[in-house]
């Protein structure tokens, strides 16, 4: 969901020591940060801050008794416009190890009643349809009656599954095995006995519910999952490693410039930090390091390539950035913001550049490359190899490189390949992968999803009894009128969307105008416009994944690869089938230089990483639609909703 004009995430947060020592100053920095976080700067009720300074002041104190006060607390946590806030999200180290974090609501009722059957305030839509009387098994267990406001609200419980949900679905760490995150409610002033059956109602096993009553459940609670040690960076990695659902292209004039809400992680800081490392001191002894960062689409190359561009550039250093690419240099060069001259063409920095004269080149899409750097459209210049310019020309070179996005024939630069071509050279390998695919909202299931797609060894979208958020969405069509439908609805509510097919038409119409693409009978549409045309609202080849006025028009691998859009309609053409115990790749339909590799192993290979690529261009949501009933079937079967 886009953010609404003028929100922006709440933010505040402290060790659960300084909360407690300087509540009196902190306590209206809580009422700031709500202010700023809210459209019209609405204010805070009167209700939320004195939950501030009573509910959270004793959750800190507990925390301090506890030897915990460095578990960091985060205090009316909400960082998505579709989010409830959190009362408190815990942040700090496990005692087996590992971040730990915790979700706790904090309630101040007195006194709560069962549900009660005869006042339908607050109850489901279906029990209020039925009138007083009725009180179905959801509302059974999932409601209380609580008399201060004569009406039902959710069990504290369900509030801190759906809270867990939403850190989950916005945050890509609780990916990992190794970080903990539970839950509990607390309603420290329910001491009314009559009330203490609320802790034998569980609608959501394993989320306890602790009252005035229960203390020392809610102590072992804490001391279960949390340790004294530093919640630093639990804190950190809760502020950074957020699934990111902003395209890269409206920022890179930010990036560039040092500002922008992208947050590197992992092996992308490791990455940068150590490339710049290198271009401060870049004459040590031995061979000249080659900087070889790898990783499958979406893991952040492009990122850290335009990171370590602006880094070079603001510190006067004389840096380059070239792409195996054209539509992904010449997008990320139009929307630079005065940086333009740092993108350049291979061809001219062989032309124009000496032995070791920019500081810094970054060679983005290198599996793109040819064997030597192109002169024009279709003849390569002769004498040194692709590999060797880049090498030659900066003292501190660096390659970003997929081997699953190879297509061509004349696409020769494997990662084995461009290995052996540096230390041909004399150079030094220096190799970085990148290992979380964070495009897709940084849903590990898709990419795996995606790749046992590709390779035959399909897995269900959903495996059973997997009930954890799956933040990216996918659909299959039966027609491709109904995925375009979809993702008109999606382009009208502002998102960028596109549609891409395998190039299984003929394309001899350069004006995207001509309805080439017929996937299906009384539907066709024209393939994207060339870079040469004079169409109004047709968008350049080489702008059709980002300009307005692309979606009226197919893209191919050549137009999207690269780059990304919110949502992605794909459609598989008759190249590549499932005949039920395999893919099956159809020479006689591959309508583009594929077609030229003359090995049908590697031709197999080709068309699947060119249905990779288009995959995995959207960030927020894919539509599969299959010209195959078979294949169209097999989606079925492997649980992807239908639309």
């Amino acid at each position: 969901m886009a953010a609404s004009s003028g929100w922006k995430p709440l933010e505040a947060y402290w060790p659960a020591g300084d909360f407690l020592r300087d509540s009196e100053r902190l306590i209206p920095e809580i009422e700031q940060s709500y202010v700023d976080a809210h459209p019209g700067n609405s204010k805070p009720s009167p209700g939320d801050v004195t939950s501030w300074r009573q509910s959270v002041y004793w959750l800190a104190s507990l925390l301090d008794r506890l030897d915990l006060d460095q578990v960091w607390m985060f205090v009316e946590y909400r960082v998505d416009p579709a989010m409830d806030p959190i009362d408190v999200v815990l942040a700090g180290r496990h005692p087996e190890g590992g971040l730990s974090f915790g979700v706790i609501e904090l309630k101040q009722w007195s006194h709560i009643d069962h549900p009660q059957p005869d006042i339908v305030a607050g109850l489901c839509a279906a029990c209020r349809r039925a009138g007083p009387g009725t009180l179905c098994q959801s509302c059974s267990v999932g409601k209380v009656f609580v008399p201060a406001y004569r009406k039902h609200k959710k069990h504290p419980a369900v509030q801190v599954h759906d809270n867990m949900t939403a850190l989950k679905t916005h945050h890509n760490m609780f990916d990992d095995r190794y970080v903990t995150l539970v839950g509990a409610t607390y309603l420290h002033n329910l001491k009314d006995p009559e009330s203490q059956w609320i802790r034998n109602v569980s609608p959501h096993p394993g989320i306890d519910t602790f009252t005035a009553r229960s203390p020392a459940g809610l102590e072992t609670f804490l001391k279960e999952n949390f340790t004294k040690e530093s919640g630093a960076d639990a804190a950190e990695a809760l502020l950074s490693r957020r699934r990111s659902t902003a395209l890269l292209e409206p920022e890179i004039g930010s990036i560039l410039n040092g500002y922008t809400q992208f947050s590197l992680v992992e092996n992308q800081l490791t990455a940068v930090n150590s490339v710049l490392e290198r271009v401060r001191n870049p004459r040590t002894p031995g061979a000249k390091k080659v900087f070889v960062i790898s990783g499958r689409a979406g893991s952040g190359k492009s990122l850290v390539g335009l990171t370590l561009l602006g880094e070079a550039l603001n510190a006067g250093y004389d840096a380059s950035y070239v792409s195996g690419g054209v539509a992904s240099r010449e997008t990320f060069k139009r929307a630079s913001n005065g940086r333009g001259k740092a993108f350049a063409t291979l061809n001219s920095i062989a032309d124009h550049r000496t032995a070791d004269e920019l500081d810094l080149i970054l060679c983005d899409e290198a599996h793109r490359m040819t064997e030597r750097p192109m002169r024009g459209s279709y003849s390569m210049r002769p004498g040194e190899s692709s590999v060797s310019v880049v090498v030659d020309r900066a003292k501190v070179p660096v390659f970003f490189i997929d081997g699953d996005q190879r297509l061509f024939a004349d696409e020769v630069w494997s990662p084995e390949e461009l290995t052996r071509e540096i230390q041909r050279l004399g150079a030094e390998v220096v190799p970085i992968r990148l290992e979380r695919v964070l495009r897709a909202v940084g849903s590990s299931t898709y990419d795996t999803w995606v790749r046992h797609l590709l390779a035959g060894d399909q897995l269900p979208w959903k495996a059973a009894g997997h009930h954890d958020p799956e933040p990216f969405e996918l659909y299959y069509a039966d027609s491709a009128a109904v995925m375009e439908s979809f993702l008109r609805g999606k382009e009208d509510a502002g998102e960028r969307a596109r549609m891409s097919a395998g190039i299984c038409w003929k394309w001899e119409d350069q004006t995207g105008t001509e309805p080439e693409v017929t996937p299906e009978p009384g539907w066709a549409r024209p393939w994207n416009a060339g870079d040469y045309h004079h169409t109004p609202g047709a968008p350049k080849r080489k702008y059709w994944a980002t300009e307005s006025g692309g979606f009226g028009q197919i893209g191919c691998v050549h137009t999207a690869q690269g780059l990304e859009y919110e949502w992605g309609g794909v459609i598989l053409g008759p190249d590549l089938t499932w005949n039920g115990a395999g893919w099956a790749v159809h020479r006689e339909h591959v309508l583009n230089k594929a077609n030229k590799i003359r090995s049908d192993d590697e031709l197999a290979r080709a068309i699947r990483n060119a249905y990779g690529v288009l995959l995995s261009r959207s960030i927020r949501g894919t539509v599969l639609y299959s010209v195959d009933p078979a294949t169209r079937t097999l989606f079925s079967e492997l649980d992807v909703p239908r639309l």
